[in-house]
């Protein structure tokens, strides 16, 4: 059953997004070079978090009706889901205010908490539920983040939903399997339109989209038996776009700059600068999400004090790329 949602899912992807960048030209909801952070050489039409989205409601309320008799389960990452992608789609037509999309976005989180699907490992419910909050913002804005060049967003969002998703089955402790069968499925659908060089983008309504089921997939009471500690598995297998997002945010403020707003600090950038290629750049983007997933896998199979050598040592390794990056000049 998870082979046909998976085939499903990207099946619809596939067969909607070349729809939806005719119907994003046709409306003129393009993003359009700016010389300074959008280099591309010509308008390119977003509403591929249109395709996305369809894709993954179609497959999941298909799966969850024929293969688990009902919605149930589903329901609060589906209102969650929804109205994360229509701030997104909102935000791609006309340009909102950061605290709107806060606020949307803290909404949706409570949705989610409200319907159940919250992270529960602190002794106090307020402070879980304060957690619970602050991770799906924050994902949420990390991918949104992390969307900076094509394929980047989509391919790590990829990897990360087939991580969950083979966690998920192997540990059933995880939310939700089938959504991030379904999510993985969608996400490589619009991948092969939007691997460099891209002729459609995600935009806002794909990349928060992503980052909210991506939030919503991570939570769980735990994630072994053995190990109190694998909770903490999600930040590994999430690690490349919450690398990003401190990693801007630390060169930002080193710069004197202002911490949210534009500028070209972002990693992948940067491995361009050195010259390497969009291609190695995506290569190194993949291959560091896959490695971390497999780290993540292997921590919640080993002991506490194992699993914290493992966070440790991978959070080091980080601080050290970190302080190499930071050396290039932009």
């Amino acid at each position: 059953k998870y082979f046909f949602l998976f085939c499903m899912s990207f099946a619809i992807a596939a067969l909607i997004t070349p729809y939806a960048a005719k119907t994003a030209r046709r409306l003129k909801i393009v993003d359009r070079p700016d010389g300074r952070l959008k280099k591309h050489k010509k308008a390119v039409p977003y509403l591929g978090g249109a395709a996305l989205y369809m894709a993954f409601i179609a497959a999941l309320v298909f799966g969850k009706v024929f293969f688990s008799g009902g919605i149930k389960g589903i329901i609060g990452i589906g209102i969650g889901g929804t109205m994360i992608f229509a701030l997104g789609l909102a935000d791609d037509i006309k340009r909102l205010k950061i605290m709107t999309k806060l606020i949307v976005q803290i909404l949706a989180a409570a949705v989610l908490i409200v319907c159940n699907v919250k992270i529960r490992f602190l002794p106090w419910e307020w402070l879980n539920n304060a957690v619970n909050m602050l991770w799906v913002v924050g994902v949420n804005n990390s991918f949104n983040l992390v969307d900076i060049m094509d394929g980047l967003a989509a391919g790590i969002a990829l990897i990360a939903a087939a991580a969950f998703f083979i966690i998920g089955v192997q540990t059933n402790m995880l939310f939700s399997p089938m959504a991030a069968i379904c999510l993985a499925g969608a996400t490589a659908g619009f991948l092969v339109y939007n691997y460099p060089p891209a002729v459609i983008f995600m935009g806002d309504a794909g990349s928060l989209f992503l980052g909210f089921m991506l939030s919503a997939l991570a939570m769980g009471d735990r994630y072994t038996e053995t190990n109190v500690l694998a909770v903490i598995s999600p930040l590994l297998i999430l690690g490349v776009p919450v690398f990003e997002t401190f990693f801007v945010m630390w060169i930002r403020y080193r710069d004197g700059k202002k911490i949210l707003w534009g500028s070209p600090d972002h990693f992948p950038l940067r491995l361009l600068k050195i010259g390497l290629s969009r291609g190695r750049v995506l290569a190194v983007a993949y291959s560091s999400g896959a490695v971390l997933s497999v780290l993540a896998w292997t921590a919640i199979r080993i002991s506490p004090s194992a699993s914290i050598a493992v966070y440790t040592l991978t959070a080091l390794v980080m601080l050290f790329f970190a302080h190499l990056l930071g050396k290039i000049r932009i």
